[in-house]
């Protein structure tokens, strides 16, 4: 790990700063996991209809 990076790592994030900002949830909601899930489910069913032509 270079040393900015360590130091980044290790001081205290301002929050007033645009990354700690722009930083994602811990972990995604059940709705946008429901919603990843149906498209992809949408998107393996072109797969499968692509291959059967």
């Amino acid at each position: 790990m270079t040393t900015a990076a360590h130091e980044q790592n290790t001081r205290p994030r301002d929050r007033d700063t645009p990354w700690s900002r722009a930083q994602s949830p811990t972990s995604p909601s059940a709705e946008l996991l429901d919603r990843a899930l149906v498209g992809w489910e949408r998107f393996l069913v072109t797969l499968q209809a692509a291959s059967d032509e």
